[in-house]
């Protein structure tokens, strides 16, 4: 733990003695290089550290700040985590050892990582991925996953009413589509959200995904599966919810655990775009999905 120095103006006592929620540093931008069974990744992160004040103290060290999160990314190299969150939470606690006047730390770090969405499309695609990781003194450590990508939706009614009017089958019915970008959120205690998961429902919750590289072949056979499986933007939002409680609950995450999720489709053939958002912890979706099925047996 670093003495404090006498003298220090941050020591002296504020002219108003209230105390701040979050005091720190926004914008450090680091790359950092995970260890991995075929060399390394690496991420260019946006770093993002605090902690509260109390109302006894005028102000903070920043320097502590940024020497909690270089000295975390200088000791990866001795202790070789296996993850960019265990940098993460090391980082966050090294905030509370550096400020022991705080009762509460929080690191969020912006990314982009690459994920292969689609089993015949090898090439990775982008998703922004968000981590805030906050520790209190003598508690456990809370996490808040977040992920958003695009992907691509087709009304379900305008296909409709044109396969009415026409007479051929539904998946054969013309349509608009969008691309929609989907926000999936979600906060627990102990240990974060794998990404990976929260990826896969987002990819399954669209009518298809986009894809950055598609031959004509593969074009087809994007629109076709989009079409066959059409869904307003209301859908998207609940099957995205249902992957991810379901998921949380058989991989035994508390039931407390707290999802968000909201999507903003671009609309094609109006001025404006349509949004919807869902929040809810596990068991309470679980719970209306069980009672609906209940309603209708």
């Amino acid at each position: 733990m670093t003495n404090e120095t006498p003298g220090d103006v941050q020591n002296e006592k504020p002219l108003l003695p209230l105390a701040i929620e979050k005091v720190g540093v926004k914008g450090v931008r680091r790359r950092v290089l995970i260890p991995d069974s075929k060399g390394s990744l690496s991420y260019n992160v946006k770093l993002d550290a605090f902690v509260d004040l109390p109302g006894d103290r005028r102000g903070v060290h920043m320097s502590r700040m940024i020497e909690a999160m270089l000295e975390t990314l200088e000791g990866e190299k001795r202790t070789s985590f296996k993850s960019l969150e265990e940098i993460l939470e090391s980082m966050c606690k090294a905030l509370l050892s550096k400020h022991p006047y705080a009762e509460r730390a929080e690191i969020r770090a912006e990314t982009t990582q690459y994920f292969e969405i689609n089993a015949a499309n090898k090439s990775p695609e982008a998703v922004d991925v968000t981590f805030i990781v906050s520790a209190r003194r003598g508690r456990g450590v809370e996490w808040s996953t977040s992920i958003s990508l695009e992907g691509m939706t087709v009304c379900p009614c305008v296909q409709a009413f044109y396969s009415s009017l026409k007479g051929v089958n539904p998946e054969d019915g013309l349509s608009h589509t969008q691309r929609t970008r989907l926000s999936i959120n979600v906060r627990t205690l102990g240990s974060p959200t794998p990404v990976d998961w929260l990826v896969d429902a987002a990819v399954n919750a669209f009518s298809a995904p986009t894809l950055s590289l598609l031959k004509r072949r593969g074009e087809y056979e994007l629109i076709r599966a989009a079409f066959r499986n059409p869904r307003f933007i209301e859908d998207v939002i609940r099957h995205a919810f249902f992957l991810v409680a379901d998921k949380l609950h058989r991989e035994g995450f508390p039931q407390n655990t707290e999802v968000f999720i909201e999507g903003e489709s671009y609309e094609s053939v109006h001025p404006f775009n349509a949004y919807a958002c869902k929040r809810a912890t596990v068991s309470e979706v679980l719970r209306e999905l069980q009672s609906k099925r209940e309603e209708t047996d």
